[in-house]
């Protein structure tokens, strides 16, 4: 080769040299440079066949992953990461490997397809980067072909630059799984903020039904109690309108008598009026149809105790609930548990308020036979004795600003759900009730319930 025909060569290398690395960083998929680097290396050196030939550690071995003029190579022939194949060679010394004429081989194991694709001559030049060694760049001759120096540097030139289309590839994967796993965990914190608000909302919708149903049951025994009393005063001015009456009728003056006869039968039959008015009253609070059915308490509790939490969520309070395994459903009014739990709990909480340690302790397991307990304590400031001995009467608190009528409720919910409440003596520090319920015979129990 003359040197006019050497120079354009090596010009026309050159060229392609700069044009490939312009479009290397350019384009942002990593198989297409790579497979426009076989066809430009094999174009550009005036041979039939190139390929590039990955590096993989778990197997230990080479694995063409792209190539110009191969037939059924790519992504299918592997060669093995050791020195007994030219490419192996390449990736464990670093230096080019030139096999000038294969038919006199006698260095390297070389695979069946060189024969098939009738392959003379070969070279090969390792792909390193920074990040290490990535694989292998080789190009094939059908003609014994000798591979000079400037085909060697004109190789490793293509060789960096796939190093580096490589290693900006895979920060973009990464830095893309990046955006995509930040994309993800932005939807995900969407969904659970969104979840939050609903479940927050729905808390707060239950623990105004419990809070309201709270107060209908204390409007109902304070209406039974007000009816109760004001029946006998009602009784007796009836009665002394009666007497009146029988006074008058011993009068003289029969007009005055007459009028004073009539007002007193109005006022009469007004005071039976209202008598007739509060019994009624009484009996419509008093007769509040209900279902008990099967239920799983476990579920009932936790759902009341985040109820009470929610509206305590700066009080520190550690909660521990208990549960007995396979622990049976309950016959109960599932409200109403929720109400007797809501009391408890709440009061508990309450006690804390001024006591540096705040435990709350919910136990569940089996009682006496056929029945499940359902125990709280609270660490609190536990319960003066005057108090105890009248806990479920109406009107005994020990809160200033409460009415006393939550345990009072417990206590009637309790029972018309077939079960009792007590309290724990002999707890300190704090207070522990108990409370029992009938276990449901089968998951179809379902009993009408007068509460």
């Amino acid at each position: 080769m003359n040197s006019g025909s050497e120079i354009e060569r090596l010009l026309r290398q050159q060229k392609a040299l700069a044009d490939f690395g312009t479009f290397a960083f350019r384009e942002g998929e990593l198989q297409i440079v790579l497979t426009e680097a076989a066809r430009i290396c094999a174009q550009s050196l005036d041979v039939s066949f190139a390929k590039i030939c990955r590096y993989r550690p778990k197997e230990n071995d080479l694995l063409v992953v792209a190539g110009c003029g191969w037939r059924g190579v790519v992504g299918k022939v592997v060669s093995s990461a050791d020195e007994t194949s030219t490419q192996g060679r390449a990736f464990v010394t670093g230096e080019p490997v030139i096999l000038e004429n294969v038919g006199e081989n006698n260095s390297y194991t070389l695979p069946p397809f060189y024969e098939e694709h009738s392959i003379a001559s070969t070279a090969d030049v390792l792909i390193q980067s920074k990040e290490g060694s990535w694989g292998v760049l080789e190009v094939d001759s059908t003609t014994v072909r000798k591979f000079d120096q400037h085909d060697i540097v004109f190789l490793t030139g293509f060789a960096n630059i796939i190093a580096e289309a490589v290693v900006t590839s895979e920060k973009t994967l990464a830095m893309r799984d990046s955006i995509d796993q930040m994309t993800r965990l932005i939807g995900e914190k969407d969904l659970l903020l969104i979840e939050r608000e609903t479940r927050e909302k729905d808390l707060r919708e239950l623990q105004s039904e419990l809070l309201h149903v709270s107060r209908l049951s204390a409007m109902g025994q304070m209406t039974a109690a007000i009816a109760h009393e004001l029946n006998q005063p009602l009784t007796a001015i009836a009665n002394y309108i009666g007497a009146a009456k029988l006074t008058l009728a011993s009068a003289a003056q029969v007009q005055v008598i007459a009028n004073a006869r009539d007002m007193i039968d109005k006022a009469g039959q007004q005071a039976i009026r209202a008598g007739e008015i509060i019994k009624k009253l009484r009996d419509m609070v008093e007769k509040r149809a209900s279902v008990r059915v099967g239920e799983g308490l476990e579920a009932i509790v936790r759902s009341a105790t985040s109820m009470v939490l929610f509206g305590y969520a700066d009080a520190q309070i550690a909660v521990t609930i208990t549960v007995a395994d396979a622990l049976p459903k309950v016959l109960v009014d599932k409200v109403q548990i929720q109400q007797i739990l809501f009391n408890l709990i709440r009061n508990g909480v309450e006690a804390m308020r001024d006591v540096e340690r705040r435990e709350l302790d919910i136990t569940l397991g089996l009682g006496d036979p056929g029945f499940v307990d359902v125990t709280v304590r609270d660490s609190g400031i536990g319960m003066p004795a005057a108090v105890a001995s009248r806990l479920f009467m109406p009107f005994v608190t020990t809160k200033g600003e409460g009415m006393g009528l939550g345990l009072m409720i417990c206590r009637t919910l309790v029972e018309a759900n077939g079960g009792r409440i007590w309290r724990l003596d002999e707890i300190a520090p704090g207070t522990a009730f108990r409370f029992r319920l009938p276990i449901a015979d089968t998951p179809e129990d379902a009993l009408p319930m007068v509460a």
